[in-house]
């Protein structure tokens, strides 16, 4: 009975010691030991688990399931349509894609009050995700880049009281559910607000505890580095931006990002314009009326049938 005892206590230590960390743990680690000055952390935007998939096999360190890049998926556009189940049910084949890369989650402005944030930043949680991010614009929201100086924030009381529940939420997930996440408060208040605005919102998030704080549509490098210099050291930090597509788009490189002082450099929606325009040349060259139905190689190039074989797993499965 004893000699039992001692064998599974043996085993059970030793399974624990060899468990993984968890997807948080792993996220938290990324960001507090960045070295000073080195290049930020690419954050690409992924839309679907096969996007997922292909970026972690390419050695993304981190993941960022974009809401906008979800309701695309879904022929929506982001304008507050996608629903926290349609979210959270991409969220759990991304998680099972990505394998042990993190992945941070839209929570848009987490669908509701503040007892739907609480349900959102569990459900997120216990579907696996290692972050959040909770926003502080008006409900139904839009798309800060399309919305420009028309969008539409909440006044500072309520998106306080937004990352208060998120952070409530978030010590329940962790005290009653057994699952770490980490919150992530950001404001879009930058192009109908002004620059102060968005420094006092990420202060005011900062201080409430938030664990990385980040501006959405800061308009130059000079505001980038006031609002960074605004917060503290140990607060993680995003530096989010669109490729518009134009040749002459300035855009920061990670280690600009890095020299800024920020941890993560956010890419949110590269991946859905790389698959739109591939998808639609694909599509023009097949239904081209002076064509027969089959792809020109010099007009589109095509992944081998082996290779999206190969991305969607089926090497995996058939050895087991």
């Amino acid at each position: 009975m004893y000699l039992q005892l001692i064998i599974f206590l043996l085993l059970w230590s030793t399974s624990n010691a060899l468990a993984k960390p968890s997807s948080s743990k792993r996220l938290r680690t990324l960001y507090t030991t960045r070295k000073h000055n080195s290049p930020a952390i690419l954050l690409p935007g992924i839309h679907d688990a096969i996007s997922a998939k292909v970026y972690a096999r390419s050695g993304a360190e981190v993941l960022f399931l974009s809401g906008f890049g979800v309701s695309a998926t879904l022929g929506l556009p982001d304008l507050g349509l996608l629903t926290l189940t349609e979210m959270e049910r991409t969220l759990r084949y991304v998680v099972l894609a990505a394998g042990d890369v993190p992945v941070i989650v839209d929570g848009d402005t987490g669908y509701g009050g503040e007892v739907n944030i609480r349900r959102t930043v569990r459900s997120f949680a216990a579907a696996g995700a290692a972050a959040v991010t909770i926003e502080d614009q008006v409900f139904p929201k839009k798309c800060t880049y399309a919305a420009g100086v028309g969008v539409l924030v909440v006044p500072r009381d309520e998106c306080l009281k937004r990352i208060q529940a998120a952070l409530r939420a978030r010590d329940e997930a962790r005290e009653l559910d057994g699952n770490d996440i980490i919150i992530i408060a950001r404001t879009d208040c930058r192009a109908a607000l002004g620059l102060e605005e968005a420094i006092e919102r990420c202060k005011m998030f900062e201080e409430a505890g938030a664990d990385i704080c980040y501006a959405e549509n800061l308009q130059s490098r000079e505001e980038y580095e006031k609002l960074r210099n605004n917060l503290k050291p140990s607060t993680g930090t995003i530096l989010a931006q669109v490729q518009t597509g134009e040749k002459d788009q300035t855009l920061y490189s990670r280690q600009d990002i890095g020299n800024m002082k920020y941890d993560f450099g956010l890419a949110g929606i590269s991946a859905l314009q790389s698959y739109v325009h591939s998808l639609q040349k694909c599509a023009n060259a097949m239904i081209d009326h002076h064509a027969d139905g089959l792809i020109d190689h010099e007009t589109v190039t095509l992944s081998t049938f082996d290779n999206v074989k190969e991305s969607a797993g089926f090497s995996d499965y058939e050895s087991f």
